[in-house]
């Protein structure tokens, strides 16, 4: 009786090597595009907290009637002291065009050097081409912490 024996499997074709890299290359691009979709519908909420108070720096560095200008996730702030107990958080940037404001310490308003816009201390316009107030972002002070909420 004759033994036979097992036929080795055929080696695959330069078409079965074109199919697989094919269908790897579509799993890693499937792959690649899902997880930024994911991120985008998934709720922000589950992935943290979409407002924060950022430290905006000590109380006793910002004197009364005076401002400064501090970073709040990439975006200039404008941090005005009004009194011994009030400050205030202002977004930094002009209503009108965009620019970066500056507060006037000797008039006591926020001025844009761009078009000569004119805000008061409260953010509203005084003068020149905005169409709306500045933005006003929430302050607490805690002891001689100053924090501001962004979102």
């Amino acid at each position: 009786m004759s033994e036979r024996h097992p036929v080795p499997p055929a080696p695959p074709t330069r078409r079965d090597v074109l199919d697989r890299l094919l269908l790897a290359g579509g799993a890693a691009a499937g792959a690649g595009m899902l997880g930024p979709a994911a991120l985008y519908l998934w709720p922000a909420g589950s992935r943290g907290p979409a407002e924060a108070f950022l430290a905006a720096g000590a109380l006793k560095d910002l004197p009364v009637g005076d401002a400064r200008l501090v970073q709040a996730r990439g975006r200039p702030v404008l941090l005005l002291r009004r009194s011994e107990t009030e400050v205030r958080a202002f977004s930094a940037i002009c209503t009108h065009l965009g620019c970066v404001v500056r507060w006037d310490r000797e008039r006591q308003v926020i001025a844009c050097p761009c078009h000569a816009a004119v805000f008061s201390a409260e953010g509203q316009v005084l003068s020149g081409p905005p169409p709306r107030p500045l933005a006003e972002l929430p302050v607490t002070v805690s002891g001689d912490d100053v924090r501001i909420r962004v979102g």
